[in-house]
């Protein structure tokens, strides 16, 4: 396996967030055009945004082949088991950080719908992680393997 340096897998780490954003906003724009019947440029969207995820996933390809740092950072991509520790972290970060954060903030500005929202988001992530970590154990169990318990804060291991 070749690596990468570290500037080079973190600008990878941007373009693939710039990517999959993208793709994300081409879907919606997508369902948008299609809602005000405008079939056509759907279509448009929807394919660009397939486009994107494709592109996407070269990324996480190539950080995955070359990154030598890539299987212990928290947003590691490898075999499945990786992939789950790494979206049980993903997930507990945006569940007890990042949208307790943003209602907060939302709060602060008076903005209670929007707050109301993000502390949905709260919820949904939190069940997001059990959903994975619940898979991880499983995986864990039948596998024989142990999952890291210092990268899997709150894992069936501490």
């Amino acid at each position: 396996m070749t690596h990468i340096s570290d500037r080079l897998a973190a600008d990878l780490r941007a373009a693939l967030a710039a990517e999959a954003a993208s793709a994300v906003r081409y879907t919606y724009f997508a369902h948008t055009a299609e809602i005000e019947g405008h079939s056509e440029v759907a279509r448009l969207f929807g394919e660009l945004a397939d486009s994107l995820v494709c592109a996407a996933h070269g990324h996480l390809d190539v950080l995955r082949d070359t990154d030598s740092e890539n299987a212990g950072r928290q947003d590691g991509v490898g075999d499945s088991r990786l992939n789950l520790a790494s979206s049980v972290v993903a997930a507990l970060h945006d569940a007890g950080d990042l949208y307790p954060r943003l209602t907060s903030a939302a709060l602060e500005e008076g903005q209670a719908d929007t707050a109301s929202w993000l502390s949905t988001l709260t919820a949904l992530k939190k069940g997001h992680t059990a959903r994975l970590q619940a898979a991880l154990d499983d995986l864990t169990r039948t596998s024989g393997e142990q999952h890291d318990a210092a990268l899997i804060p709150g894992g069936a291991d501490e």
